[in-house]
């Protein structure tokens, strides 16, 4: 069985200029609202996801529950387990880890939790260190950069 699994819209946490750079329930900006109505449209087009209907799954933060809800989903369920990686490193520890493609220990950890015990809907909703860890758990290598792009979709047999 798989989930497509998607990183939530720009926010005011990905943001280095924002006073919310970093925080847990930053807004989307502008442009992630807009990604977020893009993602839905995706669902609909590529996957046959009926938005409508559509059970999700995503992290209680802010950024990836509006996400949901600007994708025009109704029926989301939020899960600790898909918040973002508390990591733990310095700003230039954690961009060299992403530049030089390492997988966060903390990634690997949550992404444990997560196959441990998965989200029983077919849409998940979360972070990108949440995924990074995920494809590397489950040996998943496709056609894409390392790191997720904002309101990417991927396919992970979960």
């Amino acid at each position: 069985m798989s989930k497509l699994v998607a990183r939530h819209g720009v926010s005011e946490a990905n943001d280095i200029n924002s006073l919310a750079f970093g925080q847990p329930d930053a807004p989307l900006l502008p442009l992630g609202w807009e990604q977020a109505h893009d993602l839905g449209q995706k669902f609909e087009k590529n996957h046959g996801i009926i938005i409508a209907t559509a059970r999700v799954a995503t992290s209680t933060m802010l950024r990836a529950e509006q996400t949901a809800e600007g994708a025009g989903f109704i029926h989301t369920t939020s899960y600790k387990t898909l918040d973002e990686v508390e990591h733990g490193l310095e700003l230039t520890e954690l961009r060299r880890c992403l530049d030089e493609q390492i997988v966060p220990d903390a990634a690997l950890r949550q992404a444990e939790l997560i196959l441990a015990s998965p989200p029983e809907e077919e849409i998940l909703v979360t972070h990108g260190l949440v995924i990074i860890g995920l494809c590397e758990l489950l040996g998943v290598k496709g056609n894409w950069q390392f790191k997720p792009k904002f309101c990417e979709i991927r396919e992970l047999p979960i």
